[in-house]
């Protein structure tokens, strides 16, 4: 005999643990409802089977078993309880896309809100009406309706707030140019803001940003390792321009040694630098007296030997470490750590802040419209930073000026957390892409297994596959160096490459490291 179906039934027990604050009145999710049981005290319970998740309710009203319904989340007498429509279908068992056209049919949402309910049923979301309507004309907004969608499906799959603004923060991020050339942009339409304190302060951290120290670690280094030598009175002479004194011989040992050895972060620690944007200046100076031969020609002659380290590994390494910080892609993870402690972030603002402030001040549209595109941009880029422990993906850009191009270093990091929220450095994929000025666009794709890198790269270039094995086995010491073996580096067709590392993200095919590798 089929069970008479009633309109609600109360919710006791979620197997999600974050039940309580996930179902909140005035949401709404769809489930099918997979089995009926007994308890031992006699209470009937169901189990709804919402997106991935198994839901537990205890039933004080019959529900057929196997069909699908649509839950609004009430509220009652402080009691939170689901009002259950079941979907007019001829059979119990519907597809995803019946199902989300019953959805729509039900709400009386226009069809742009398909995509939008399609995403929502297949990850389990439960959303307000609200939030679907304007999603939905978000997603119309773009014109892009099926890349729109995939944005919506990684919402959706990540638990994100489903709301418009969160969806053109990683709209912006997955589609908007490169950030370097979003700064050109934003730097010339400031050119003309000459009197706007806002836009001077915004136009000096274009500047940093665009401008990264290559080179700057390096040449340092050698300055200082050769304080103690031969060509000590001119070091000494190149470190007062610098602002640096000669290191005590323990420090002079160990920075020599981590060099050595590729350790950049031990490097940077016995470097002990206290003002870096301060460094960067008086380097930036130094060249300047070198160029225009203003230097001694003892103190040039050094100055030259080391210029020409040509390895700027330990630069990038610095500059990568402080790009995000210098980016703002950390701000509001400063700011709880502030509320927490009482103390404010040190340092200088980051650009997203001074975006801020020049947005809130009266000034040129133009300024403004770039301003406001890279403002979406780093807040999509920080929203797809963001973890709860979960297999996903962490994307990052960082702009970068080589040569007369600017581009951006993007880079997707691939894998599964630790309980302390850090990437598994052990099992993990990191996806770069490089546009350089002779390869253009290169694309590396590097698998890490147990510690064990397997490295592609992706152009058509017929010269890269022996220039690769010229330099696999430089790859192969620096990876011995911090622990990870090599297990080859091979070269690939351009069309055979992933997602580019903006697209990576919210591309269904690459959504968890294939741990069988």
């Amino acid at each position: 005999m089929v069970e008479r179906m009633e309109r609600t039934f109360p919710v006791t027990a979620v197997r999600d643990a974050t039940s309580n604050q996930r179902f909140r009145p005035g949401q709404a999710v769809v489930g099918r409802v997979e089995r009926v049981e007994e308890t031992k005290g006699g209470e009937r319970v169901a189990l709804v089977r919402v997106g991935s998740q198994l839901v537990s309710a205890r039933l004080e009203a019959s529900l057929i078993l196997g069909r699908t319904y649509l839950f609004e989340i009430k509220q009652q007498g402080g009691t939170l309880y689901w009002k259950a429509t079941p979907f007019p279908e001829r059979t119990f068992i519907l597809s995803d896309e019946e199902a989300a056209r019953q959805w729509q049919q039900t709400w009386k949402l226009p069809a742009a809100a398909l995509p939008v309910l399609r995403q929502a049923l297949k990850a389990g979301a439960v959303v307000t009406k609200r939030e679907i309507v304007e999603l939905a004309e978000a997603v119309r907004e773009t014109g892009r309706s099926a890349d729109a969608e995939d944005v919506i499906a990684y919402l959706f799959r990540r638990r994100l707030p489903p709301s418009s603004a969160v969806f053109r923060a990683l709209w912006a991020a997955k589609t908007g140019a490169p950030l370097a050339f979003g700064l050109g942009r934003l730097k010339a339409a400031l050119a003309a803001l000459s009197t706007h304190p806002a836009a001077l302060n915004l136009g000096r951290a274009v500047d940093r940003l665009l401008s990264p120290p290559l080179f700057v670690y390096e040449t340092v280094v050698h300055v200082l390792l050769s304080a103690e030598g031969q060509e000590a009175e001119p070091a000494r002479s190149l470190l007062a321009r610098l602002g640096l004194t000669p290191l005590p011989e323990k420090r002079r040992l160990a920075l020599q040694e981590a060099v050595r050895q590729r350790q950049f972060a031990e490097a940077g620690r016995q470097l002990g630098l206290a003002d870096e944007e301060a460094l960067f200046a008086r380097f930036a100076a130094v060249d300047a007296a070198y160029k225009n031969e203003e230097l001694s020609e003892a103190e040039a002659k050094l100055w030259a030997a080391a210029r020409a380290t040509g390895d700027s590994a330990l630069s990038l390494f610095h500059w990568l470490r402080r790009m995000a910080k210098r980016l703002g892609l950390g701000d509001e993870a400063a700011l709880a750590c502030a509320v927490k402690t009482g103390a404010l972030p040190a340092g200088p603002p980051s650009l997203k802040r001074l975006l801020l402030y020049f947005l809130r001040e009266p000034g040129d549209r133009e300024a403004k419209q770039a301003a406001e595109a890279l403002l979406d941009q780093i807040d999509g880029m920080t929203i797809a930073a963001g973890g709860d422990g979960t297999p996903e993906h962490v994307w990052i850009a960082f702009p970068l000026s080589l040569g007369s191009r600017l581009s951006d270093f993007a880079v997707c990091w691939q894998g599964k957390r630790k309980p302390s929220g850090r990437l598994d450095e052990d099992y993990s994929r990191i996806v770069c892409c490089l546009t350089l000025e002779t390869l253009n666009e290169i694309v590396v794709d590097m698998r890490i297994q147990r510690r064990i890198v397997h490295i592609s790269i992706f152009h058509d270039d017929p010269q890269l596959p022996a220039l690769t094995a010229r330099f696999a086995p430089l790859v192969k010491e620096r990876l011995q160096a911090h622990g990870y073996t090599l297990s080859g580096i091979d070269v690939k067709t351009t069309d055979t490459a992933p997602p580019p590392p903006s697209s990576f993200p919210f591309s269904g095919q690459y959504r968890e490291v294939d741990w069988r590798i």
